[in-house]
């Protein structure tokens, strides 16, 4: 599973990184089979003024005709990040249950 990091606004600390590659492997980890590439776009709006303004954008490729896209806005990166990764996880787990080629069974359950 491909992963790719863009930022505009938010500095990529090596801490930051990490906390995303675990989230990332945690929520995704059981689809890597199917997934092509997850790309992730974190963004401040506002920049330095503050506020509700962290965006975590996320687009799984998973080889189908649409990709899955989430985005998610809050106060903290962090919060951002996990809150579109766990909507990430349960859209990509709809989107394969979906799929008729049976190309996906859900051998684990949470």
């Amino acid at each position: 599973m491909k992963l790719i990091l863009l930022t505009r606004g938010i500095e990529l600390t090596a801490d930051l990184n990490d906390y995303i590659r675990r989230r990332v492997h945690f929520a995704l980890g059981r689809f890597a089979g199917n997934i092509r590439s997850v790309t992730i776009r974190l963004v401040d709006v506002n920049g330095p003024r503050g506020g509700i303004d962290k965006c975590c954008d996320i687009r799984v490729n998973v080889g189908l005709r649409q990709a899955v896209i989430v985005s998610e806005r809050q106060a903290n990166i962090h919060a951002a990040v996990a809150f579109a990764v766990e909507r990430a996880d349960r859209a990509v787990q709809r989107q394969l249950e979906s799929d008729n080629t049976g190309r996906y069974e859900n051998r684990f359950e949470r």
